[in-house]
């Protein structure tokens, strides 16, 4: 009797230990290259609609992702744009004291989260950029590393890397993130509108031209670890 009781504990161990395995949850941190390819992303980078923009097929995010490594926030985005409008991400970062809204954004952008505050703004318009830290007092430009190509087809796609020193992140295995990518233009003459084409995650708001009354309140994003 001894012995068969040895012999079943010994299998529910192994059970055990398979069942974590088979179950474990994905890691928190990845790392990929900065080269203009999306194809190492995996999971981390989601397909937006191909026609919900306001402003047509010319003004439409394609693809977007945020993820992290123990070093980096890695951005991704593929994108169409014309004009003076722009690839814009909002990132919300847990541990780390940002800002209220956008209202000190240099470019003048005028959004804030339903939940949470604005800790960094990156605006892309292909291999240009402007990226900014925010505080409750100021936003202070930041140094990115961005990698850039186009597809046949004619989309911008961008990669990006921020170092998480630059955003007071001092712990990167305790680190949340959730984000929102905007096709953003700018704010209406007297300022009560701003101006957006295409959001990803979509809001449930988009109607008529693009112009929403100032702030715009985010309230859908994407996080990374993902939502249960």
């Amino acid at each position: 009797m001894k012995k068969v009781l040895q012999v079943f504990a010994a299998v529910l161990v192994v059970l055990l230990l398979t069942s974590c395995e088979l179950f474990q949850a994905p890691p928190l941190l990845k790392t990929v290259t900065l080269d203009g390819s999306l194809s190492d992303w995996g999971n981390y980078v989601y397909t937006d609609g191909a026609t919900d923009s306001r402003w047509g097929a010319n003004n439409e995010i394609h693809k977007a992702g945020i993820l992290f490594d123990a070093t980096n926030l890695y951005i991704a985005g593929e994108f169409t744009k014309e004009g003076y409008n722009n690839f814009m991400v909002i990132v919300d970062l847990s541990g780390v004291t940002g800002a209220q809204d956008t209202t000190k954004h240099p470019w003048g952008r005028k959004y804030k989260f339903e939940k949470g505050d604005v800790d960094f703004v990156l605006e892309t318009w292909g291999d240009g950029y402007g990226a900014w830290r925010f505080t409750s007092a100021e936003a202070t430009s930041v140094q990115v590393t961005l990698a850039s190509t186009e597809t046949s087809d004619g989309h911008k796609v961008v990669e990006i890397a921020v170092p998480l020193n630059k955003l007071g992140v001092t712990d990167p295995n305790k680190l949340s993130v959730k984000a929102v990518f905007v096709l953003t233009g700018g704010l209406s003459d007297d300022g009560s509108k701003q101006y957006a084409g295409d959001f990803y995650p979509n809001q449930g708001f988009e109607a008529g031209d693009g112009g929403y009354n100032v702030p715009v309140v985010i309230a859908k994003t994407i996080s990374n670890p993902l939502k249960k």
